[in-house]
């Protein structure tokens, strides 16, 4: 896994992990858990910051909600190659090729490649009544993150070796109650973005190489570029390892909620989660490493230093989100709930990278100091469910149980190793035991998998195969109340 090298970066990833829970695939951008597992749209405690800022107006007293913990995941890729590839030292960069140059030990399945992160987990929220029906709220934590990290060299290599993204939040709010029926509720956050990633990139899949490649002085006909066929690809001259270090992004954007009680025991709450663009601006280095682009073609053109290194900028976009939940006190000891959940992750469209070095022109060739990356994402809008009961065991043991649905982001067409996802299934159990009139212990184990899912659909055949992906959320939490 790439490692930061400044003490700036090495303090934002721990700050990231202590405030994050790490997931690994699309929809995993989401962290399993932001405050407690029963926190939501119509919960009422600190947390409400994030998941509905006008549940802040029902705190009566000064709370302040700390929580920790370690989340287990367990990532699993099988490729299965279905198109027809070359022996990878071949020179053959375009169709058709000879029978003698197919590589008959690529058809089928490649050997599983899996990842196992292990992070710490956290958040910090709180909140102080200012009276007149107003209540400030403070939270730091990370609702989005992911942490990924395979063994070099497995047949996934192409589409991500090691990644660590996380997007921090600290989010100032307030919550007024207008009346005993209606609560109001906005929050503004500042986003720290902190990522790093490493691959190995395929240069037939770039427009630019193809192109330089194919005009005089070169001459070489090539059928490369973002549409390449898998035959001209993942060839051992062509696969040059990148990586993106220390790279950071700030942004800014907001959210707002409304609670409503339209009887006795009966809430229901709407919030908004408005989208943020986040333009991650770090380092990157290449490795050009191999006699075809250092040395072999100079006279024509073509030479690159063994390794290249510049600026780089990893961009795409954080979804907006809509939350609608139903809660009811079926009696004083018992409480059950619903939660719907709609995710505009149709946003992030592609992960784009742009790298810029003064070493990346080649001026014969026409090629400037800046190319650029892109990875095809064109995520569906997801849609869960949440069910909830919570039962007062006695005074002072509150008790709880979650159950849960998300459909899945990625499509078959671009699904692959940087982003395994699936229709997923959530199940969470948590309690709460009062210490004190003002501290209360607090437990959860949280659990979340995908079905299944096997691809035989994917465009070009960059991710054929199956997924497999399970995480393991286990916190606790202190409350406590003025």
């Amino acid at each position: 896994m790439v490692r930061p090298r400044s003490l700036l970066a090495v303090l934002l990833c721990v700050l990231a992990a202590l405030t994050s829970a790490r997931e690994a695939r699309a929809q995993a951008l989401t962290a399993p858990m932001v405050g407690t597992s029963l926190s939501g749209p119509v919960t009422v405690d600190p947390a409400a910051g994030h998941w509905n800022p006008a549940l802040l107006a029902s705190l009566e007293r000064p709370a302040l909600l700390a929580s920790g913990g370690l989340v287990l995941g367990d990532v699993r890729f099988t490729r299965e190659r279905r198109a027809i590839y070359q022996r990878e030292e071949s020179f053959v960069f375009k169709e058709p090729l000879s029978p003698s140059q197919v590589d008959p030990g690529k058809g089928g399945k490649a050997a599983e490649s899996r990842a196992t992160p292990l992070a710490p987990s956290g958040s910090l929220f709180g909140a102080l009544p200012l009276g007149k029906g107003l209540v400030a709220g403070l939270g730091v934590y990370a609702p989005y993150a992911a942490l990924l990290s395979f063994e070099p060299g497995g047949a996934q290599r192409w589409a991500l070796e090691s990644a660590t993204i996380a997007a921090l939040y600290v989010t100032p709010s307030l919550g007024y109650r207008a009346s005993e029926a209606l609560s109001v509720g906005v929050g503004a956050s500042y986003v720290l973005g902190v990522a790093e990633l490493s691959k190995i990139q395929d240069f037939a899949s770039l427009n630019d190489v193809g192109t330089a490649l194919g005009r005089p002085p070169i001459n070489q006909s090539n059928d490369f570029g973002a549409s390449a066929p898998p035959s001209v690809r993942e060839l051992a001259v062509m696969a040059r390892p990148i990586q993106l270090k220390r790279a950071l992004a700030h942004g800014f954007t907001f959210n707002a909620g409304v609670a409503l009680r339209p009887a006795k025991g009966l809430l229901v709450g709407l919030s908004y989660l408005h989208s943020v663009a986040m333009d991650f601006n770090g380092r990157f280095a290449l490795d050009m490493n191999n006699d075809f682009f250092t040395r072999d073609l100079a006279s024509q053109g073509l030479a690159y230093k063994p390794r290249v290194e510049g600026d780089a900028t990893l961009s795409f976009t954080l979804p907006r989100t809509v939350l609608l939940g139903v809660r009811h006190e079926v009696s004083p000891r018992v409480a059950v709930g619903l939660t719907g959940t709609y995710a505009w992750w149709s946003q992030v469209d592609a992960f784009r990278v742009v790298v810029r070095s003064p070493d990346l022109a080649q001026p014969r060739l026409g090629l400037p100091d800046t190319s650029s990356i892109t990875l095809p994402r064109r995520w569906n809008n997801t849609i869960g469910v949440d069910a909830f009961g919570q039962l007062q065991a006695t005074g002072a043991l509150r008790l709880w149980l979650l159950g849960g649905y998300r459909s899945a982001a990625s499509p078959d067409a671009t699904i692959d190793a940087a982003s395994p996802d699936g229709d997923r299934i959530l199940a969470a159990l948590g309690g709460s035991f009062a210490l004190s009139e003002r501290l209360s212990l607090l437990g959860d184990f949280k659990m979340q998998t995908i079905l299944p899912r096997t691809v035989v659909g994917s465009e070009l055949d960059l991710g054929n195969g199956e997924y497999r992906l399970s995480l393991f959320a286990l916190m606790g939490h202190l409350l406590y109340q003025l």
